[in-house]
């Protein structure tokens, strides 16, 4: 079943790419907040940065984007910091309404690019899902706020294990 609706989700979405005659490349920075924490273990939050480029294809009301992104995570466990910097790879669908609001939705892959030394992790990259909401403002900035959400276990901290999630807060500038 679960094979099925990705893939009709897939066939939709490719099918009204193909018979769309609006078309628009999308290019561009972004720079945000993260609000992260640390989900199965008692830990307080984190802030942290974001940012990096993204590069998107609009077809009608469907649009699709790919992210390259660096964001600091992690949380306060024990009363010691657990920091983590990963570079992100989120690939969003999107659902334009309203000629400036759009849903999004899709799989973002981590890469660690940095640990505090508490952690011993030997998992270096993962996949979680995100979804959210964005705002287009004129044809060039752009907000979005997500909720990311791991799938699988990427903390083990004094026998305890955690996923990653937060809550990013962004604004964009396209080029395009």
């Amino acid at each position: 079943m679960k094979h099925l609706i990705t893939f009709l989700a897939f066939g939709f979405f490719f099918f009204s790419v193909t018979n769309s005659n609006s078309q628009s490349l999308n290019l561009g920075i972004k720079a945000g907040i993260n609000y992260a924490s640390i989900s199965g273990l008692e830990s307080d939050s984190r802030v942290g940065l974001t940012g990096g480029a993204f590069v998107g294809a609009r077809f009608n009301a469907f649009a699709v984007q790919a992210e390259v992104l660096f964001s600091q995570q992690g949380g306060e466990f024990n009363e010691k910091d657990v920091e983590m910097d990963y570079a992100l790879v989120p690939v969003m669908l999107k659902l334009h309404f309203l000629r400036i609001f759009n849903i999004q939705a899709g799989p973002q892959f981590s890469f660690l690019v940095n640990e505090s030394d508490l952690l011993n992790s030997e998992k270096t990259s993962s996949i979680s899902g995100a979804a959210g909401i964005g705002l287009n403002l004129g044809s060039k900035f752009i907000i979005d706020a997500r909720y990311n959400f791991g799938f699988s276990d990427t903390y083990t901290f004094n026998g305890a294990q955690g996923k990653d999630e937060f809550i990013s807060v962004s604004i964009g500038y396209s080029f395009l």
